[in-house]
């Protein structure tokens, strides 16, 4: 054995030139066709759970719900949407977020300019909103009362509107023909951050004033107590179930889109129980618009692998070509001397495992750099992301 090897090693030598030729072509190609297939894989997921986390997109990869339920169903249908919803997204973390608001109430003619107060009143509703969504900028938040007196908080772009602030009385009519609110103001809020995908649950989308045909302001932020306990009217009650995409891969991508699917079915069904239900979600559509972008760069990548595994096919039949040639009489030679077929057979593998083994060597290693850079690419959008939610 030791006498082969130093007789395959000695034919080495003697063409070291056309070898070394060989080596390279395979190395060089093994090293880039590795760091493309690898970089694509990894770059592929974090360009995915990107997209998924655009402020652009977020809002349309979650799942909302909407209905309209008795106050005596409220209970059992928030139960049910949240099992649900932690279902309805392939295994991956979700967060439910709820909102629940009474019906319309029209505010005092006297914070109407005065050219205005022969047209339509303006209007207003509660809501209980989730804590982690609102920022008190003056005053404190309302609490629960054992009095008729109701409390409230009014957004800061309402209250500069209506020229009022905490302290102030107002005696709202309901608009459905239900009891008077009187109503303290006991402090003023603003959006924690105003294009979070939760304001899509506000008629208002958190701006505080909207005009139609009528003038909205609010929603005036109430204790849940007072919109389960018959103080005032019952209106629409959705929620918002939102997943954390930290750990999804392009290979889940189907299972999400199918999963969502059920989800939203399951969701109508459960939220449905006690009234009517509306379920939406844009993620199926969002997850098929990423697909078509990422195969037209992985298309990308495949033209140019494609390319340069010809290339070095070509090389690698150019050197063969000539290793050949120099090689026959040797081949000759060897024949004349007794050497069978098969001992031939092993000196060329052997010659190709020298060649084969480095490349292998490089394989590993260009697929480990691409993964780790990949990664750390990724992980750096992240935190940049995650600095901007937070200085928002």
């Amino acid at each position: 054995m030791a006498g082969f090897t130093a007789f395959v090693l000695s034919r080495a030598r003697a063409h070291r030139l056309l070898l070394t030729a060989a080596v390279l072509a395979v190395l060089l190609t093994t090293a880039v066709l590795a760091t493309l297939t690898a970089y694509s894989g990894a770059i592929g997921d974090a360009a995915l759970r990107h997209s998924l986390r655009d402020p652009r997109t977020a809002a349309g990869t979650t799942l909302v719900v909407r209905a309209d339920i008795p106050a005596a169903g409220r209970a059992a249908a928030d139960a049910a949407v949240r099992e649900r919803a932690r279902t309805a997204f392939d295994g991956l973390p979700v967060i439910v977020r709820g909102l629940v608001r009474s019906g319309p109430y029209a505010l005092p003619r006297a914070l109407q300019p005065a050219a205005e107060r022969s047209g339509d009143p303006g209007l207003t509703y509660f809501a209980a909103l989730d804590p982690a969504e609102v920022r008190l900028v003056a005053g404190r938040l309302p609490r629960p009362t054992a009095t008729g007196e109701l409390e409230a908080a009014l957004p800061r772009s309402a209250a500069q509107r209506l020229r009022i602030g905490p302290g102030a009385l107002l005696t709202l009519e309901d608009r459905l023909d239900g009891p008077r609110a009187r109503v303290r103001i006991t402090g003023l809020y603003r959006p924690a951050r105003a294009d979070a995908p939760y304001w899509r649950l506000d008629d208002l989308g958190g701006r505080g004033v909207r005009k139609v045909d009528f003038t909205t302001y609010g929603p005036l932020l109430a204790d849940p107590s007072v919109l389960t306990g018959g103080k005032v009217s019952a209106g629409q009650t959705a929620w918002q179930a939102s997943a954390d995409f930290s750990t999804l891969t392009t290979g889940r991508t189907g299972a999400l889109r199918g999963a969502v699917r059920a989800g939203a079915a399951a969701l109508r069904t459960a939220a449905g129980a006690g009234g009517t239900a509306e379920v939406s979600t844009s993620l199926p559509d969002v997850l098929d618009r990423i697909d078509r972008s990422l195969l037209v760069a992985r298309s990308t990548l495949l033209i140019a692998a494609l390319q340069l595994a010809l290339l070095a096919g070509y090389a690698l039949l150019l050197v063969a070509r000539l290793l050949s040639s120099e090689r026959a009489g040797e081949t000759r030679l060897l024949r004349a001397r007794g050497g069978s077929r098969a001992r031939l057979a092993a000196l060329a593998a052997t010659e190709a495992l020298l060649l084969a083994l480095p490349a292998v060597a490089v394989l590993l290693l260009a697929v480990g750099v691409a993964v780790a850079q990949a990664w750390w690419t990724g992980r750096r959008g992240s935190v940049r992301e995650l600095r901007a939610g937070d200085a928002g």
